[in-house]
């Protein structure tokens, strides 16, 4: 009996010893995998990364990490670059399969979806199905703002196809999921850049990690205003005023206890301006009754601004105001306000709710861009003769130049507006003969009000 237990426990030490052997094997040739990709040896790099697949698929997540690196590379140099992708599609799979704990599944799906969309891998409806997997299961980290809009897309042409059982009430649903994430992902990236903006404007030097961080937030940020308005250009062609209302109107009795419903249904109707239906305010109302927002008390502000009681209008206008208390959010309702305002004609109030809108948020950019605007579109009320009223044009400019200076991903289009504005604004010849020669303050006599310095000639 000793003996046989003395055999048992030289076994359990024998297999123990080559365990962790195996281990430490798969380990070293990690090491010396990885000292290759660095080195990008991507030839040497494929053979051993084969072999950490076959040997040690568990091991450490940087297998997939670096193997990500060597198809990359390879993908640019290939001729069948969908064989490539196929296998690079692979990688991703047992990725999560293998190491699923060290690997966020609805960005490595993302991936998946879109390179079979890029190089037409699969049907359509299985291109879909690996995006809605990501969107179900891990939406936190399914992010990618071209994933997103391409997750929406294939859902939209299924709808067109006709043939997939999609009816319109579906599409505006699965629209008003995706805007919510590409809302919610401004979000997150606002506050990254708020907190950059503050250290530069205390005349704090960026460490190399926030340069890159603020390199990548203003990558993403200019990604999603792509994608989400490419997003908003196909829900435009079926989702119109004739389209939406009687949609809503149909299942408005069987959704009248469901907030997030009613919430929807009111800011689609809001954002397409069909705003002056009785529908919309029957929405408002409802949505108001079961949970009072600021986005609601907005909304019967407008109702009642429109109804001529500028009393109510006002009094619904401080309590959505008052009511919103994330920086972000304020400055994003205090932006629709000021479009609004905009829209109506209200040139000085709507500058004063951009403004608050920028203090709230400080990379809301495009306040700035929309108060250049409003600038460039008084200039011929703000002048006493032609000189003085294209000089109107340097504080649009001045305008513009900011909303560049505070949200990066603006700088091309606040750029060409800038440079519209200066080429419409006094030439250096037209300086010269006025006897300025640079520096002198001008005057704005209009709403815009203050003055305007002359550009140094």
């Amino acid at each position: 009996m000793k003996k046989i237990i003395t055999l048992l426990v030289a076994g359990l030490f024998a297999i123990t010893s080559f365990t962790t052997l195996n281990a430490q094997d798969c380990k070293a040739k990690l090491s010396i995998f990885a000292e290759n990709v660095k080195a990008k040896n991507y030839s040497e790099a494929e053979t051993q990364l084969a072999e950490l697949r076959k040997d040690c698929p568990t091991i450490n997540s940087a297998i997939y990490a670096y193997g990500e690196r060597i198809y990359k590379a390879k993908l640019k140099e290939a001729t069948d670059k969908k064989a490539v992708v196929q296998e690079m599609i692979q990688l991703y799979k047992d990725r999560l399969a293998n190491v699923p704990a060290k690997t966020k599944k609805g960005d490595v799906l993302g991936d998946i979806g879109t390179l079979m969309v890029d190089y037409k891998i699969g049907t359509p409806k299985e291109q879909y199905d690996i995006f809605d997997e990501a969107f179900k299961t891990d939406l936190v980290n399914f992010k990618n703002p071209k994933s997103l809009y391409l997750y929406f897309e294939l859902y939209y042409n299924m709808y067109k196809s006709g043939n997939q059982g999609i009816e319109l009430e579906n599409l505006i649903e699965k629209f008003e999921e995706l805007n919510e994430k590409f809302e919610s992902e401004s979000e997150r990236l606002a506050i990254t850049k708020n907190e950059i903006i503050k250290k530069k404007d205390a005349g704090q030097e960026l460490t190399s990690k926030e340069k890159r961080t603020e390199r990548i937030a203003d990558t993403n940020v200019k990604a999603i205003a792509i994608f989400s308005g490419n997003m908003e250009s196909l829900i435009e062609k079926v989702s119109t005023c004739e389209t939406l209302i009687p949609l809503f109107r149909k299942n408005f009795d069987s959704n009248r206890s469901n907030v997030l419903w009613l919430k929807r249904a009111a800011g689609r109707l809001d954002a397409k301006g069909c705003d002056e239906d009785p529908l919309f305010v029957e929405l408002v109302e409802a949505v108001d009754a079961l949970e009072p927002s600021a986005n609601s008390k907005r909304y019967l502000s407008g109702i009642y601004q429109r109804k001529g009681d500028s009393r109510k209008a006002e009094d619904y206008l401080k309590q959505s105001l008052s009511m919103e208390t994330d920086p972000i959010r304020k400055g994003k309702l205090l932006y629709k306000i000021a479009d609004k305002a905009k829209k109506s004609g209200q040139k000085s109030k709507a500058r004063q709710y951009y403004l608050e809108a920028v203090q709230n948020n400080p990379s809301l950019g495009s306040a700035y861009l929309k108060i250049a605007q409003l600038y460039a579109s008084s200039v011929n009320q703000c002048g006493n003769d032609e000189f003085t009223k294209r000089a109107g044009y340097w504080k649009a400019a001045e305008m513009a130049r900011k909303a560049g200076q505070v949200d990066p991903s603006l700088k091309s289009i606040a750029n060409r507006t800038v440079s519209s504005y200066m080429q419409s604004a006094p030439s250096k010849s037209q300086i010269f003969s006025k006897g300025y020669k640079g520096g002198e303050k001008i005057s704005l006599n209009c709403w815009i009000g203050g003055s305007v310095r002359v550009p140094s000639l």
